[in-house]
């Protein structure tokens, strides 16, 4: 399986028989990314994008296109509006991936319910809803193999502010940015890996 950071909170999710696209925006997407296969997931309701692809918006399980996808609610509340944040486990050939959207707390027993035990979280570190510390004890409850953030700017060769909070809180000293995250379920080792994806 492979995991892509494609720009702002947009990811693709792929290996022989899925293509997941999280967030697209016509700023992020390229449509040679796409196939009449490919399944659209959007884990926050400002995400809007026009296409007559499958498309997952809201929580619930889901069988489409060779993907098992189940999604929990978060809750968000902000400036007195409230809204859902939702988060994702996306199965395929024995892997799973737990797909963080912008929650706004940590995640609660039903969520747990869900996510606990994925072999992978993909998160976004632009997370304004809740602190650092917050984000990342939820994805810690995941008890994940491998973390995935997104956050590293290539052409500056930087990272972003967010991501520089959520890779302190994480105790990450040194990394190696890269372009695409590769794995297998014989690749996962005895020992949690953190990879930060660039674009």
């Amino acid at each position: 399986m492979d995991i892509t950071w494609l720009g702002d909170y947009s990811f693709r999710i792929n290996d022989e028989i899925i293509n997941v696209i999280v967030n697209p925006t016509d700023k992020t997407i390229d449509s040679s990314l796409l196939t009449d296969e490919t399944v659209i997931i959007n884990t926050d309701p400002f995400y809007e994008y026009e296409t007559k692809l499958s498309k997952v918006e809201s929580p619930g399980e889901y069988e489409i296109n060779n993907a098992s996808i189940h999604g929990v609610a978060n809750s968000v509340l902000k400036d007195q509006d409230r809204s859902i944040s939702t988060c994702y486990r996306i199965e395929s050939r024995g892997l799973s991936v737990a797909v963080i959207g912008m929650i706004g707390s940590q995640l609660d027993s039903e969520a747990l319910s869900v996510l606990a035990s994925s072999h992978v979280v993909l998160v976004s570190p632009e997370n304004k809803n809740i602190d650092a510390e917050i984000l990342v004890n939820s994805i810690r409850s995941i008890e994940p193999r491998k973390i995935i953030i997104s956050g590293f700017d290539k052409s500056t060769n930087k990272t972003t502010k967010s991501l520089d909070g959520i890779i302190k809180v994480l105790g990450v000293k040194d990394f190696e940015p890269k372009g695409k995250a590769s794995f297998s379920i014989s690749s996962f080792g005895d020992t949690q890996e953190i990879i930060i994806l660039e674009n």
